[in-house]
């Protein structure tokens, strides 16, 4: 939401153009405090949905989290622990940075993808996780966020009419180049 402060004339005449100015300040600091919530709360599946339109499921009342963008899934199951949140934004994380769907290729070289993860990595519960790139930051966020069965991963593949469901390694899947 954008805001046209342009056309706002002060009166002339000594203090009055201070006060007013100060009030002018004001307003855009607190307009822009106002909207910067909207932007770290908003739904990051959003942003996946723009381009996989009906990619993903929530089922289980909100525990589990399905991004199908052919017959197979990468599947994402909270615990009672985790909030629908955290699942989310574990879930936008995986699929931005460690996902192997091909069809994610271009989706990820655009802005406003990639500014999704960076803000989502700049969480202040995510300081925690320190690293000279994204890449390894997104790892560290995604192995804290699964430590102790928090969220688990699954492969989903929907054939034969049928639901077949295998449990993935998170460590494993995203493990880093050796030490």
């Amino acid at each position: 939401m954008e805001k046209n402060i342009s056309s706002f004339r002060c009166p002339a005449g000594g203090a009055a153009d201070f006060g007013c100015m100060v009030v002018l300040c004001l307003s855009i600091v607190v307009t822009a405090f106002a909207e910067e919530p909207k932007a770290r709360t908003a739904d990051p599946l959003n942003e996946i949905q723009k381009g996989f339109p009906k990619s993903i499921t929530v089922k289980n009342g909100g525990r589990l989290l399905e991004f199908c963008p052919d017959n197979t899934c990468d599947g994402f199951v909270g615990s009672s622990k985790v909030s629908s949140t955290e699942l989310k934004n574990f879930a936008y994380l995986w699929i931005f940075y460690f996902s192997d769907y091909t069809t994610l290729e271009d989706w990820r070289k655009s802005r406003e993808a990639s500014q999704v993860a960076e803000r989502l990595l700049a969480r202040p519960e995510y300081k925690k996780c320190k690293s000279g790139t994204l890449n390894g930051k997104a790892r560290c966020v995604l192995l804290a966020l699964s430590r102790n069965q928090r969220i688990r991963l699954l492969f989903i593949r929907y054939d034969e009419r049928r639901r077949n469901v295998v449990s993935r390694n998170i460590a494993k899947e995203i493990a880093g180049p050796s030490q």
